[in-house]
């Protein structure tokens, strides 16, 4: 996979021509371009047709255009989090189903007030080598959104590039996009939120110290971190999950892992800069997870939901290192109980309820 950054002021320099003769970076190349945030069952048509079209017309590349920070975070003073996949995780995703090339630009004032004419002219054609563009039904660039499937049509044949724009993709009668995902997660609608994904929605996060209340019980777990705080959170509540563990972890006296999985998790700098792919090997396990202010413990709740996995026989040391969270299926909502006896008893039903749903029983 090769990453083409263009920073801040990379962008302002290709926008003022003060690079010169710098393209085409790709030779020949056909291009999809967007945020991709969730990379679900439409992006991943696009990505398939950006490769076709490669193949179909001779050309040396394909590549993706998308953004290192979501647009949102640029234009919206406050954001609360919303992000399917962070920027590792869409790296990462993009890496396992074969991207060749992605441009990573940075959403910057220069970029977003470009209008769709010179942004295709000096950056798709002039710098990459665009000679096929490939976009979604509901495409809209540039600034004032003028850049439509119809007027980016006729650009096409001004500029000498192959245009083509697809059709929705749908689950049912609801279109697939990131928007209608994040509906479905938070409202912890997980089973709609994979069909549309294609996969269970995953989040990627550290293992920190807890306060130990889950192995006093005899149900340890893993209290996990989101390693971006923009990633959007389901619905709080008690959920079955897939927890996927570095393998060197995994003890011998573990009992019941899924499988084992070789995946990246892409290592970056503060700016985006791929560093180093971080492909290893991964044990899966089944769980339970817990999201919400353990109000049983907490009098009124702790001030921020936490997120607490109890993971079916895994015996290993977590602590600081990052686990893969799949959410699979939503049991129940976080309820106080009058004591640990109560709950216990609870976690013996949700415990039972998550490996059936997990296929485990």
């Amino acid at each position: 996979m090769r990453l083409i950054r263009l920073t801040e002021q990379y962008i302002t320099e290709i926008i003022e021509g003060r690079l010169g003769l710098r393209g085409p970076q790709l030779g020949s190349c056909s291009l999809t371009l967007g945020s991709f945030d969730g990379l679900h069952r439409g992006h991943r048509k696009l990505l398939d047709a950006t490769r076709e079209s490669r193949r179909r017309l001779g050309l040396k590349e394909s590549a993706i255009f998308t953004f290192r920070q979501h647009p949102r975070q640029l234009l919206d003073t406050h954001v609360d989090p919303f992000l399917l996949t962070t920027w590792r995780e869409k790296l990462s995703l993009l890496d396992d189903l074969g991207c060749r090339v992605i441009v990573a630009a940075d959403f910057c004032p220069a970029l977003a007030g470009l209008d769709y004419r010179t942004f295709a002219e000096k950056f798709l054609v002039g710098y990459l080598g665009m000679r096929h563009l490939v976009v979604g039904h509901d495409a809209h660039l540039g600034s004032n959104r003028q850049g439509t499937a119809d007027s980016l049509a006729v650009l096409g044949e001004e500029l000498g590039f192959g245009f083509q724009a697809l059709d929705p993709v749908r689950e049912g009668s609801l279109v697939i996009s990131s928007s209608a995902i994040r509906h479905a997660v938070m409202a912890g609608k997980m089973e709609e939120a994979t069909r549309m994904l294609g996969r269970p929605f995953a989040l990627w996060g550290e293992v920190c110290p807890g306060d130990r209340r889950g192995t006093e019980i005899g149900y340890p777990t893993a209290n996990v971190k989101p390693l971006d705080p923009l990633k959007i959170l389901p619905d709080p509540g008690v959920y079955a999950v897939r927890v996927q563990v570095p393998g060197d972890v995994v003890n011998q006296s573990c009992t019941g892992s899924l499988c084992q999985v070789t995946e990246s998790l892409p290592e970056v700098d503060s700016n985006g800069e791929l560093l180093g792919s971080g492909a290893g090997s991964w044990t899966v396990f089944g769980g339970m997870l817990n999201f919400g202010k353990v109000p049983t413990f907490h009098g009124d709740g702790l001030p921020e939901p936490r997120i607490e996995a109890n993971i079916f026989g895994f015996d290993g040391d977590l602590r600081g290192r990052n686990i893969k969270v799949e959410w699979i299926s939503r049991l129940r909502g976080e309820v106080r109980f009058d004591g640990a006896d109560q709950l216990v008893e609870q976690l013996k039903k949700d415990a039972d309820q998550a490996r059936r749903i997990l296929g485990l029983e």
